[in-house]
């Protein structure tokens, strides 16, 4: 069993990056918030850093229990999860996204995951997802399970940790590990390796976590941003496993799995533009589409040659 937390020294902080720019995405906001009050376990403290964002993110956090709201001139998440960091008390932390949910045990179970697993300094719980309008999706989730080295694995884009609250992590792993780091847009994947490549985890699928929001547009998918940002986090880790044949070859897999991944990202972008009617950002769409992949962009203008003779 984990310690009982008093009212000084709470056993969990729950940091939440808040950009908020429409007042849909302060409903989403509040939604968080009340997934977070129905936890079974009721230990925790949050903290919203409003990363300096249009509307009046106080307004949604006034009323809800142990939480602070912080603001900050806008810099990113990676940014406001250091703030959040440096603000909070709690012996575990839980990065959380103002848009997913918690599920009701899901601060419960990841502390029971590390009681369990001493020797572990991070867990990762099993998540489900819903449609940008909150709905349940038809779909299974893949999850991991009893893993403990993830390093070759994260690396090698074998698996992937997403939203960052399947996560919990020990306080003392986040100090050793230190900031969150730009590029914006791969800063999870970049947090993970660092963790991982020093630190056992814990994977487990049941009971659920988090339950992640899926969005048919969104930074993940625009393909120069991303393209730009895993590369940059694939560069600091080759000093990591150069000379290590199993290292290598888990660096040369996931480098070219994402860059895949995101080359056909910039084709979607592309025709995105296109359809918008926006020519200048189509134009530099398809000059970035003609360095990295000339046959992505054959492809597009095949399928733009076949639409227009239908």
């Amino acid at each position: 069993m984990y310690p009982v937390p008093t009212q000084s020294a709470p056993l969990v902080s729950i940091i939440i990056a808040a950009y908020v720019t429409t007042p849909h995405q302060a409903q989403l906001l509040g939604e968080t918030l009340h997934t977070v009050a129905a936890q079974t376990f009721q230990g925790f403290e949050i903290i919203v850093v409003d990363d300096g964002s249009p509307l009046n993110v106080c307004a949604v956090t006034a009323g809800h229990a142990r939480t602070r709201t912080l603001r900050q001139e806008n810099a990113g998440p990676a940014m406001a999860r250091n703030t959040g960091i440096r603000a909070s008390r709690g012996k575990h932390i839980v990065f959380l996204d103002g848009d997913d949910h918690l599920l009701p045990e899901g601060l419960e179970a990841g502390l029971c995951a590390l009681a369990a697993h001493p020797e572990c300094g991070f867990a990762v719980g099993g998540r489900e997802e819903m449609t940008y309008e909150g709905n349940p999706v038809s779909w299974r989730v893949a999850t991991l399970q009893g893993q403990t080295q993830l390093y070759h694995s994260l690396l090698g884009f074998d698996c992937y940790i997403i939203p960052p609250s399947s996560v919990m992590f020990r306080r003392r792993v986040v100090e050793t590990i230190g900031d969150w780091r730009d590029p914006w847009g791969a800063d999870d994947l970049d947090y993970y390796l660092r963790v991982s490549q020093r630190y056992k985890g814990w994977c487990f699928d049941q009971p659920a976590v988090t339950r992640y929001r899926r969005y048919s547009a969104s930074s993940s998918r625009d393909g120069e941003r991303m393209l730009r940002s895993v590369r940059a986090v694939y560069a600091r880790q080759w000093a990591l496993v150069k000379a290590d044949p199993v290292g290598e070859a888990a660096f040369d897999r996931g480098l070219m799995r994402l860059t895949d991944i995101f080359r056909d990202c910039l084709a979607e972008n592309l025709r995105d533009h296109l359809r918008a009617g926006n020519w200048r950002r189509a134009l530099r769409c398809t000059a970035l589409l003609a360095r990295e992949s000339p046959q992505h962009l054959l492809a597009e203008a095949a399928r733009l040659l076949a639409a227009q003779r239908c």
